[in-house]
C-alpha cells in the first residue's frame, strides 16, 4: 500500500471532513483553540517593571504638596499610585470629561505632554489660591465645561508651573526634561500630543486634606523609551541629595585617630645573635644622621622629614609628602613633635 494518497483519495478525504462525515483530529502538542493576535499591537507592559518610574513620581508629588500649601496656605496631601499604560485613543474618554486640559513642552526634542485636572479641581484650585478657605464647595460645578479667563489661566498657570519645576528636579538625574506650560485647550480634540495608536504613561497624583481632586499626567512612552534601562532598575540616592550625611560622615571621619611614625632605620641580624644580645650592645643602623627619615601612617609611607628639637621635645621636621611615584615632591614648613624609635627588628 503505498504511503501518499493519490488525488481522488485526497478529494474523498476532503469531502468527507466537509461534511462532518470524518471527525478532525487535534495536532499531536496542540494546548487548546487558536487565538487571534494583534502584530501592530505597541502594548508594553510596565506597571511593576519601572521603579525608578514609581520614586520619581513619589518625589514630584512630595514636591507638589508642599508648593500647593504654601500658595494656598492649606495643608494639603499629594498621593501618586503607579503609572498606566494605555493607548493615547484609550485615554480619549478622559480627555472627553469637563476638566481643565494643560498642554506641555517637555524639551525634549519638541516632544509634548498633557496635565488633565479632573472636573472642579481647577476651580477649586483657583479658589484656594485668591484666598477662598473652602475651596471644596468652588467645584460643585465642576460638571459644566467652561472656558478659562485670561485671569484664570494665569494663575493656574503659576499653580502648575510648581508640578513642572518639580518634575524637572525629579526627572534630571534621567532624562534632561524641562517641561513648560504651553496653554490651555478647552476642546480634547484640540489636545493631541501623539498618533492614537501610540501608548502613553498616565501617572495619577491624588489631592486630599483641604480640597479633593485628581491630577494626571500623560506623557508619550517614546519620549522615555530611551532611558528605559535606568527607569526599569532599582531606584538609586542622588549622592547629592542629602548633605547633612556627607557632613555628619565628614565630622565622624576628622576625629579618627591614626598611628605617625618616624623611622630612623631598619637593621637585620641573625636569630644566633639576637639570643646573644646583652645590655649596653649597639646596632648600627643602614641610615646615618643626615639621611631623610620615612614617615609613615598607620603602617603606609605618605611623608618624608628628619629629625629635629623643639622647645626640647625631639620632633620630625616634615621635607615633603611621598607621591605613589616618588616624583615632584612638595615641599613644606610644618614641624610635628614626636619622640622616634631608635631601631626596628
Amino acid at each position: 500500500m503505498p504511503d501518499t494518497l493519490n488525488p481522488d483519495e485526497i478529494n474523498a478525504l476532503m469531502s468527507a471532513l466537509k461534511e462532518g462525515r470524518v471527525a478532525a483530529e487535534p495536532l499531536p502538542g496542540s494546548r487548546g483553540s487558536v487565538v487571534t493576535y494583534d502584530l501592530t499591537s505597541q502594548d508594553r507592559i510596565i506597571r511593576g517593571q519601572m521603579p525608578t518610574l514609581d520614586a520619581i513620581n513619589e518625589q514630584v508629588a512630595a514636591s507638589l504638596a508642599s508648593g500647593l500649601s504654601g500658595r494656598t496656605r492649606l495643608s494639603l496631601r499629594v498621593e501618586t499610585a503607579p503609572a498606566s499604560l494605555f493607548k493615547f485613543v484609550d485615554f480619549g474618554s478622559v480627555l472627553a470629561a469637563p476638566g481643565a486640559i494643560c498642554v506641555l513642552n517637555l524639551g525634549i526634542s519638541g516632544a509634548h505632554g498633557l496635565i488633565v485636572l479632573e472636573p472642579g479641581l481647577a476651580d477649586s484650585l483657583l479658589a484656594a489660591a485668591l484666598g477662598d478657605r473652602h475651596p471644596e464647595n468652588a467645584g460643585a460645578l465642576g460638571g459644566i465645561r467652561r472656558e478659562l479667563t485670561a485671569v484664570e489661566q494665569l494663575v493656574l498657570r503659576r499653580l502648575l508651573s510648581i508640578f513642572t519645576d518639580a518634575m524637572q528636579i525629579a526627572w534630571a538625574p534621567v532624562l534632561p526634561m524641562m517641561p513648560t506650560v504651553l496653554r490651555f485647550e478647552p476642546d480634547p480634540r484640540m489636545a493631541s500630543i501623539a498618533p492614537p495608536v501610540d501608548v502613553v504613561i498616565v501617572s495619577t497624583f491624588q489631592i486630599t486634606n483641604g480640597l479633593e481632586g485628581r491630577l494626571s499626567l500623560v506623557i508619550p512612552y517614546a519620549v522615555v523609551e530611551p532611558a528605559k534601562q535606568r527607569l526599569s532598575s532599582p531606584p538609586r540616592m542622588n549622592p547629592g541629595s542629602d548633605q547633612r550625611f556627607a557632613r555628619a560622615l565628614e565630622a565622624e571621619l576628622v576625629q579618627v585617630e591614626v598611628e605617625l611614625r618616624g623611622v630612623l632605620g631598619t637593621t637585620s641580624v641573625n636569630f644566633d645573635k639576637l639570643l646573644e644580645l646583652e645590655v649596653g650592645d649597639v646596632l648600627t643602623l643602614g641610615t646615618d644622621e643626615s639621611s631623610p627619615l620615612t614617615i609613615t601612617v598607620e603602617g603606609q609611607p605618605k611623608m618624608s622629614g628628619h629629625p629635629r628639637v623643639v622647645r626640647g621635645t625631639i620632633a620630625l621636621e616634615i621635607d615633603h609628602d611621598l607621591t605613589p611615584r616618588e616624583e615632584t615632591p612638595r615641599p613644606t614648613r610644618s614641624s610635628v613633635p614626636f619622640t622616634p624609635h631608635s631601631a626596628t627588628t
